[in-house]
């Protein structure tokens, strides 16, 4: 048999220990307790289960209707294979949870209260905060609001998860950032202005309408958390007075943006404003005058007295 090179990190690794994992599964010595799910059955060890859960260990200080057996009907052995190595610490804990199985997995572990699973999930989703975005499927966990939701309903009121939770909270608030940051721009530069505030107007609208499509869902209302819900809302409705309310007005002269503190003109606009207003053509040859009352431009007028 070929031994794994010590010096080649973890080569070969993953084949050992998922070896060890069948191995201690199929030890009749060991496991003295058999799941019954809804999709099978699998060996466990009532002493490792008992310890790991609160409520498994009152269930399991009962008598049993079947001897050996205990019954989980509303369960899938998928899930209770990957708590079992959890919970066994026989691999690395993060290696066993990611996107696809850890809200199954806290639901499990608040379902049974078993603290080294649900503290495992937390763990992994604050650590790949980065990967939490708006635009991935509402049921995948690696959707932000489905993310928040998790660790909101199954890990904020554990103090020891504190650190975890704010991470998925800061991810969030990031991404709904944009909606609660007014424009920022430079009065004085009418070119750079009307830029900024057209990524701003664009990036307003984008994660608007994003939001919109999301919480129109049946899932959203089911799925996402009464304080998610609430977070999201509230970044909706300040978009919507920025929208509303805060992009500048223009100069009614050049369309250029204004600062806030101005009427309709910029200052040199108006003066020319003032002039383009009060000039006015001559009612013979329509040549353009000064601003005056008169009708007529001097040669004209001139003609018309002789």
């Amino acid at each position: 048999m070929e031994q794994p090179d010590p010096m080649n990190g973890n080569a070969g690794t993953d084949e050992v220990e998922r070896d060890t994992v069948g191995a201690t599964a199929s030890d009749s010595a060991a496991c003295d307790l058999r799941l019954v799910c809804r999709d099978g059955t699998l060996a466990a060890n009532k002493c490792l289960l008992s310890q790991a859960s609160t409520v498994l260990r009152q269930t399991l200080g009962l008598q049993l209707p079947t001897p050996g057996e205990l019954q989980l009907p509303s369960d899938n052995v998928s899930a209770w294979e990957v708590v079992l190595r959890l919970v066994s610490l026989e691999l690395y804990p993060l290696l066993e949870v990611n996107m696809d199985n850890v809200g199954q997995l806290l639901v499990m572990a608040d379902k049974y209260d078993m603290p080294i699973v649900r503290g495992t999930c937390a763990h992994f989703l604050s650590l790949n905060v980065a990967q939490l975005r708006l635009d991935a499927p509402l049921e995948s966990a690696s959707n932000i609001l489905t993310a928040a939701s998790l660790v909101s309903k199954y890990c904020s009121t554990q103090a020891a998860l504190k650190q975890y939770v704010a991470a998925v909270g800061q991810r969030l608030d990031t991404i709904l950032t944009p909606l609660r940051r007014p424009v920022e721009y430079n009065a004085a530069d009418r070119g750079a202005e009307a830029s900024a505030v057209l990524l701003w107007h664009m990036e307003l609208l984008q994660l608007l309408g994003q939001l919109d499509t999301v919480v129109r869902t049946v899932e959203y209302v089911h799925s996402v958390a009464a304080e998610v819900q609430v977070t999201v809302s509230s970044a909706m409705l300040s978009g919507l007075r920025h929208l509303a309310m805060r992009l500048p007005p223009t100069c009614q002269h050049c369309d250029a943006l204004l600062p806030f503190d101005t009427k309709v003109f910029h200052e040199d606009c108006a003066k020319n404003h003032f002039t383009e207003l009060h000039t006015k053509g001559c009612h013979l040859c329509n040549v353009s005058m000064l601003p005056s009352h008169a009708r007529f431009c001097n040669s004209c007028a001139y003609r018309r007295k002789k």
